[in-house]
């Protein structure tokens, strides 16, 4: 594992790097900075679920406020009223509920994957609620990241042909870089850094991989694995940020070796291959990024 940088000072932690579109307005203060994070995935489930309860409360007490006007102008309508509220708690917590399931039992299920998928297109919604205890929308993200790739660990097979394809942001030290390439040049997989998410997007659209382990920030695993979640298999590894985003992150490459051992196995591959076995071990150009700059 590479040594962990020096703090900087604010001053240099805004002028010194060039911070992706998800960190635009951070504030540079590493000490508030949540650059280790582990969240366990009942987390986002939790929220998910307060937020459901606090919208049902509200519904009942305007129903119950003007059921009476219901009623004044239909005998039925303020039954009606109640029973449309009845059957959206339902399906939400019926929803919930099966993913909650679906964890528990350790067993895929292809409708819990599609409502897990909507939790991305809908994230918003539950941040702006655990906003309200203190909960960032990191650490939310990253809970619902380690939803979706226990889902991801669970499939049992998968039946596209093609690579592993491991997506890599700039941010990271050189030091993981190499190290990441090391160990994905042993088991025979794909390597790509992205300066940014539109050229990650290029390099699926080019490589068609049969499954994707993707590094990055937790905001940005959220918008990708949003936009390729449903159409390929992903895994999500977020990276540690020790003096702030963009600049000086790694990860834990056991992690890394955990995804890629999950993906052979469900493509059918042999559990490891010799470390001579050769790659392509691709490189994001660019005409106006250097190398030192995409791996800073």
């Amino acid at each position: 594992m590479p040594i962990t940088p020096e703090p900087q000072n604010y001053e240099q932690n805004l002028t010194d790097r060039k911070l992706g579109h998800e960190w635009y307005g951070w504030d540079g203060n590493v000490d508030t900075h949540e650059g280790f994070i582990r969240e366990p995935k009942r987390l986002f489930l939790a929220m998910a679920a307060g937020l459901g309860a606090s919208i049902a409360a509200l519904a009942a007490g305007a129903i119950w406020l003007v059921e009476l006007r219901l009623n004044s102008l239909h005998p039925f309508l303020g039954s009606a009223a109640w029973y449309l509220w009845g059957v959206c708690s339902v399906l939400y917590f019926g929803h919930l509920g099966a993913v909650a399931i679906a964890l528990l039992l350790r067993q895929p299920s292809s409708w819990a994957e599609q409502i897990v998928h909507q939790w991305f297109l809908h994230f918003g919604w539950v941040e702006r609620f655990a906003r309200l205890f203190g909960i960032s929308k990191d650490r939310l993200g990253y809970s619902l990241v380690e939803i979706h790739n226990e889902f991801s660990r669970k499939r049992r097979a998968l039946a596209a042909e093609g690579r592993i394809l491991c997506l890599a942001p700039r941010c990271l030290e050189r030091a993981n870089v190499d190290e990441i390439r090391a160990l994905l040049r042993e088991y025979d997989c794909d390597f790509y850094v992205a300066p940014n998410g539109a050229l990650a997007r290029q390099k699926i659209v080019q490589a068609k991989p049969a499954a994707i382990i993707g590094i990055a920030c937790e905001r940005d695993l959220l918008t990708g694995i949003r936009d390729v979640g449903h159409r390929l298999p992903v895994l999500g590894i977020a990276n540690k940020r020790p003096i702030g985003p963009c600049k000086g992150a790694f990860i834990d490459l056991e992690e890394l070796r955990e995804a890629v051992v999950v993906f052979r196995k469900q493509l059918g591959l042999a559990p490891c291959q010799s470390p001579t076995s050769k790659t392509e071990v691709c490189e994001a150009t660019h005409p106006a990024t250097t190398e030192k700059e995409l791996l800073a």
